[in-house]
C-alpha cells in the first residue's frame, strides 16, 4: 500500500516523459495501491483489530538526566491498517482513480503533465502514509508532504499570473494550520515524552505535571491545523481562490481527498480532545455547526459554479465533523463514526462536481452563473452530473444526523439549517447553469457550446453513483459496526424520513426561486454577495496593512542595507588595497630605517627604569 504509489511517482519522474504515459503510469500505481487496500480489506473482515508494523527510524540518546521519557529520542515507523483507514484509502483512490480517468482526455491541453501526473502519486503516497500512522512525527511527514504535493499541483500552471497569485493563498493559509498542528504535537512531546498514540493517551492524567490547561491548548492547535485542511469554514479560501486557476484535476482532488484524511485524522486525535475538557469539546462542536450553515450561506451568494459546490461541500465536511465531535462528548455516544461516513459519502461527488463544472463553465467561456443557461439542452451529460452531486450532497448526511442527533435540540435543529442551506446551494447551481436562456455571446454559436469529449463524460458518473452507493451505505449500521467494530443502535423510520425531507426540502426550495425568476434569484445573489467581499476586502486590508506592508517595507530595507554595506566593506578594501600597494612600491631602504627606529623606540620602552 505505501510502496506502490511511492514506486509509480519514482518512475513518473525519473523516465516517463509522455503525456500518455504519465497518465498510464498513475493509473496502474493507483490500480495497485487500491488492489493492495482491497487485500488487506479483506484480510481485516473477521477481524476486530487491525495490522500493525512498527520499524524504528531513528534513535538519539539526548543524555538528559531528568524523566526517563526524555532521556532517548526515537522516532518510529508505525504503520496501523484498521477497517477505517482501509475504508478511507478506497474512497480517496477511487477519487483518484476517477478524476485521472477524465483528465487523460479532457485534460489533455494541461502542461506539463508528467510533472501532475506525478504529483499525483506523489499525494496518494502522503495519503496513504498519514492514514496509516499513529506515531504523530511520523503522521505530520505524511501530512506535510501531501499538502506541499497539494500546493504544486494546484499551482501546476506556472507560466499564468492568475493562477501565481492565486497559488499564495494555497501555500500561506494551510502552511498557517499546519504550523499550528505541529505546534500541537510538539506541546504534547514536551510534557509526556510520547510520541506514538497507542502510548500517549493511555498518559494523559498520569503524568506528573499534566494540567487540563495544557492539554487544551494541544487540543485547540490540533483541531485548527485538521480544519485548515479539512477547508472548513473561514478556512476555505484556499480552496475557493483557486478553483478558476488551478487544473480542474487538482481542484476536484483536493476537494474531495482532504475533506477524508483531514476528518480520520480527527477522529485519531478525539481521544486527546476528550481529555481536555467539556468547554473544549462543546466549543469544537459549536464552531463546526457555525462552520456548517455559513458554508452554505456563503455558497447561496457565490456567482461560481466550482466555488459555490466547493462551499456547499465545505458544509457537509462540516456537519460530518460536527457529529463526530459530538460522538465524543459523552460516554454513552457510539455514533462518533457515523459523521466519518457522512465525510466519505460525499467526497466523490464533491470531485464529481468540480469537473462537471468545470466542462460547463470552459465551454460556456464564463465563470458567472448569470451568463449561464440551457446546459440541460446542449451539454446534457454535465448537467445531469450536477444534478446527482446535488442529491448526493443533500442526501449524504442523513444517515448520520438520524442515528446521532435530536431534532428537537438545538444542535439538531441547527444541523438541519445546515442541511437545508446545503441541498438548496447544490441544487441552484444546477438550475443556474442548466436551465433558462446563455445570455453569453455563444448562444448564437450553438455548436461551440458542446461537452467534453465522450470518452471523459461516464467518469463523474461514476463518482456520483459511488456517492450514492455511501450515502446508502451510512444508513445502515452494519456498515458502522465494519467501520469502528462496535455496536450502533438503529434509528427509526421516522427520523430517516425526516432529514432526507430536510435535504429534499432544500432541493424544492431552489427549484422552486430558480424556477419562477432565474434572473431575479441570480440578482438577489448578487446583492447580497456584496457584504461578505466588503468584509474579505477590509480584512485584507487590514492583513496588509498591519502584516504585509510592514514585512514588505522590512524586506526592501534589507534590500537596500545589504548592497550598501557590501560597497562600504568594498571602499575599505580598495582604500587598504592601496596603501598596501604604494607601500611595496616604496623604496627598500627607507623602510628598513623606519622599521629599525620603531623598533629602537619599543626596545627603548620596555627596558628596566625606562617608564619608571
Amino acid at each position: 500500500m505505501v510502496i506502490a504509489p511511492l514506486a509509480s511517482f519514482v518512475i513518473a519522474v525519473s523516465s516517463v516523459r509522455t503525456r500518455r504515459g504519465s497518465v498510464n503510469t498513475a493509473m496502474f500505481g493507483a490500480l495497485v495501491t487500491l488492489a493492495a487496500t482491497l487485500l488487506v480489506g479483506w484480510g481485516l473482515a473477521k477481524r476486530t483489530s487491525g495490522f500493525t508494523a512498527s520499524y524504528v527510524y531513528l534513535t538519539a540518546n539526548v543524555g538528559l538526566n531528568g524523566p526517563t521519557a526524555f532521556q532517548n529520542f526515537e522516532v518510529d515507523i508505525v504503520l496501523h491498517a484498521d477497517h477505517l483507514s482501509v475504508v478511507a484509502l478506497a474512497v480517496i483512490e477511487l477519487c483518484l482513480i476517477g478524476v485521472l480517468g477524465w483528465h487523460r482526455i479532457a485534460g489533455r491541453s494541461e502542461p506539463g503533465p508528467a510533472r501532475f501526473q506525478a504529483l499525483i502519486s506523489a499525494l496518494l503516497f502522503g495519503c496513504v502514509g498519514t492514514l496509516l500512522s499513529t506515531d504523530l512525527a511520523e503522521l505530520f511527514t505524511f501530512w506535510a508532504l501531501t499538502g506541499g504535493a497539494t500546493y504544486l499541483m494546484l499551482a501546476h500552471r506556472w507560466g499564468d499570473e492568475a493562477a501565481a497569485r492565486s497559488g499564495r493563498i494555497a501555500l500561506a493559509l494551510p502552511f498557517l494550520t499546519d504550523l499550528f498542528l505541529l505546534c500541537g504535537i510538539a506541546v504534547l512531546y514536551s510534557r509526556y515524552g510520547q510520541q506514538n498514540l497507542s502510548l500517549l493517551v493511555p498518559v494523559l492524567h498520569t503524568t506528573a505535571g499534566w494540567t487540563v490547561r495544557q492539554i487544551a491548548v494541544a487540543s485547540v492547535l490540533l483541531f485548527v491545523g485538521v480544519a485548515g485542511r479539512m477547508a472548513l469554514w473561514p478556512l476555505h479560501s484556499w480552496l475557493t481562490q483557486t478553483a478558476t486557476t488551478a487544473p480542474p484535476a487538482a481542484s476536484a482532488i483536493a476537494a474531495a481527498v482532504w475533506p477524508v484524511v483531514g476528518a480520520t485524522v480527527m477522529y485519531r486525535l478525539l481521544p486527546i480532545f476528550v481529555n481536555s475538557n467539556a468547554d473544549t469539546m462543546r466549543w469544537f462542536v459549536i464552531a463546526c455547526g457555525m462552520s456548517a450553515v455559513f458554508a452554505g450561506l456563503y455558497s447561496l451568494v457565490s456567482m461560481e459554479p466550482r466555488k459555490a459546490l466547493i462551499l456547499a461541500g465545505a458544509g457537509v465536511t462540516a456537519i460530518g465533523a460536527a457529529i463526530t465531535i459530538h460522538g465524543f462528548q459523552y460516554h454513552g455516544f457510539t455514533f462518533a463514526v457515523a459523521g466519518l461516513a457522512c465525510v466519505y459519502a460525499a467526497a466523490p461527488a464533491r470531485a464529481a462536481g468540480e469537473l462537471a463544472a468545470s466542462n460547463i463553465a470552459n465551454a460556456m467561456r464564463t465563470d458567472d452563473m448569470r451568463e449561464m443557461g440551457d446546459a440541460w439542452r446542449r451539454m446534457r451529460s454535465s448537467a445531469a452530473v450536477l444534478l446527482g452531486v446535488a442529491i448526493a450532497l443533500g442526501v449524504s448526511a442523513a444517515g448520520a444526523l438520524a442515528i446521532g442527533v435530536d431534532s428537537r435540540a438545538r444542535f439538531g435543529m441547527t444541523l438541519g439549517e445546515a442541511v437545508f442551506v446545503v441541498a438548496f446551494a447544490a441544487m441552484r447551481v444546477f438550475l443556474a447553469t442548466s436551465s433558462g436562456p446563455l445570455h453569453r455571446r455563444r448562444a448564437f454559436e450553438p455548436d461551440r457550446v458542446r461537452d467534453a469529449p465522450r470518452a471523459s463524460l461516464g467518469w463523474p458518473y461514476w463518482l456520483v453513483l459511488g456517492s450514492l452507493v455511501l450515502a446508502a451505505a451510512s444508513l445502515v449500521p452494519a456498515w458502522l459496526t465494519f467501520l469502528d467494530n462496535g455496536k450502533h443502535a438503529t434509528a427509526t423510520a421516522a427520523a430517516y424520513a425526516l432529514w432526507v425531507a430536510v435535504a429534499l426540502a432544500g432541493l424544492a426550495a431552489a427549484a422552486l426561486s430558480i424556477g419562477r425568476s432565474k434572473d431575479g434569484s441570480l440578482r438577489a445573489s448578487s446583492w447580497l454577495s456584496l457584504l461578505p467581499e466588503r468584509l474579505e476586502s477590509a480584512g485584507q486590508n487590514v492583513l496588509s496593512r498591519y502584516v504585509v506592508n510592514p514585512a514588505v517595507r522590512i524586506v526592501e530595507s534589507t534590500e537596500r542595507a545589504v548592497p550598501a554595506a557590501d560597497a562600504a566593506v568594498a571602499r575599505i578594501s580598495h582604500v587598504s588595497g592601496r596603501y598596501t600597494v604604494a607601500a611595496l612600491h616604496s623604496g627598500d631602504v627607507g623602510v628598513l630605517v623606519v622599521m629599525a627606529v620603531l623598533l629602537s623606540l619599543l626596545v627603548a620602552l620596555i627596558s628596566p627604569g625606562v617608564l619608571r
